[in-house]
This record gives structure tokens, sequence and C-alpha cells, in this order.
């Protein structure tokens, strides 16, 4: 596990173990990762930040509030994935950071289009099935080479760092009052994120990184639940915000579930 960090260790003189607490460095705090890292759907978004939608409601935001790190990149973007990551966000990530937090890996399986093809109106069992088969493919075949290669060069950008891997919350609520698609593909849909999560959590272990799983927090709370505890958006405008965790599951699902990764 992170070799580098080890050797690095290692080589420290033991009298350093004697310092003061005041004297280790501020946290350095990177967040990165796709829609549900920067926060869709819990409104207050940065001007700024155009398409990528970062708001100050995600749960990177929250834990910078609580936390107050000396230094804060927020790269997250709306739609990114494993490759755009790898491309636009790690390289920005400085080499003295302490802390790394990361959601990614939906995009690549398509899951939005897997959403339109299940959960809109007027769709059907074949064009769910269909966009369900694909997503799962993608999940065997591609995503663990290129979270692998992901997290290997999160992990040489920042050595030293943290890193908090999240999985994603299950987004549809079930039972029959449950008007969202069908009770088939409402299952469906919810086994293909367990098995997002449970890749995720091997991959990242595999690599030293700590992973929050978020499913637990975010139980009953899905779409379709209704009223204050409806943590997730069934359909709404702007669509783009459709299936994405509310400020309330970004407070009451993601960042307990990442401070408890972080602090544990």
């Amino acid at each position: 596990m992170r070799p580098k960090l080890l050797a690095a260790l290692a080589a420290v003189p033991l009298m350093l173990s004697a310092a003061p607490a005041s004297a280790a460095p501020a946290d350095r705090y990177a967040a990165l990762g796709d829609s549900f890292a920067a926060g869709v759907g819990a409104g207050g978004y940065d001007p700024a930040s155009g398409a990528c939608h970062r708001s100050a409601g995600a749960y990177p935001a929250l834990w910078r509030a609580g936390h107050g790190p000396a230094d804060f990149l927020f790269a997250a973007c709306s739609g990114a994935l494993t490759a755009d990551v790898l491309r636009d966000q790690i390289p920005r990530v400085p080499a003295d950071t302490t802390l790394v937090t990361l959601t990614i890996g939906g995009n690549d399986l398509a899951f939005a289009d897997a959403a339109v093809a299940c959960l809109q109106p007027l769709t059907t069992d074949a064009r769910c099935d269909a966009a369900l088969d694909e997503s799962e493919r993608r999940l065997a075949e591609e995503l663990p080479g290129r979270l692998d290669t992901l997290y290997r060069a999160l992990d040489a950008q920042a050595p030293a760092a943290r890193v908090v891997v999240t999985g994603y919350p299950h987004l549809l609520g079930t039972g029959s009052t449950c008007l969202i698609g069908t009770e088939a593909r409402r299952s469906r849909f919810n086994a293909l994120t367990d098995r997002l999560d449970e890749l995720i959590g091997r991959q990242s272990a595999k690599q030293g990184f700590r992973f929050a799983d978020v499913r637990a927090g975010f139980a009953d709370h899905g779409a379709c639940r209704g009223g204050p505890d409806e943590w997730i958006h069934p359909i709404t405008l702007p669509l783009w915000e459709s299936y994405h965790p509310k400020a309330s599951g970004q407070s009451g699902g993601y960042l307990p579930s990442v401070s408890d990764a972080v602090l544990g």
C-alpha cells in the first residue's frame, strides 16, 4: 500500500515524532470528481464554475466550511469521466496536498443515459434493459482498468495525501407507491449502483485509499420518498439536476460518510 509514502516515513528520524502538533502543516484539501462531488442538485452554484456547476452545498464545500483547510482546490465538474479527472483535475493537485476526496465512475457507465432509458415517462422495458446491459458491460470490461490508472496517477501526484473515494447512493425508492419507472427497473438500477460501489471499494482499497460508502446514509431517502426526507431529486427542472442529491443529501448523506472516512 503506497510504497513511496511508507519508504518516506521510514526515513524520517524518530526524534521528529516528538515535535509539537502545532508544527504540522495545515491541511491542504483537493476535491475531485463528477457532478456528485460538484454538488449538482444542491443549488447555490458558483457562477465562475460555469457548466461544472460547483455548489456551496456540495460535500467538499461543506467540509471546507467546517474544517478550514489552509488551501482548497475544488476541481470537481459535472459530466466528468475518469479520463477527465486524469487529464484536467489531477495535474492541478499540489504535491503537498494532505487530503483528497474523489467521486467518479458513474459517467463512465453512462448513468445519465440509463436513467433516461429506464426512468422517464413513456420509455420501455426493452430500452431500459439495453441501456443497463451496456452499463454492466462497461463496468465489467472497462471501468476496473480506468479506475486503476486513475488511482495510481493520483497516488503519484499527491503521495502524502489521505485519499477518500466515495461511492454513489441508491437513487430510487422502492415499493408500489413509487411511480418512477417500474419496480423491476428501479431494482435493477439500484443493483447496478451496488456493483459500481463494490468495484470502487475494492479498487480504492487496493491502492491504499479509504472508501466512503454512502448507501446506508441515503437509505429511505431516495427519489419517490417525497417531502423533506427525499434527498434525491426525481425528474425536475433544470433537467440536469434530476437524479442528483439535493442539499439535504449532500449534508445528510455524503458529508457524514466522508467525514467518518477522513477522521476514522
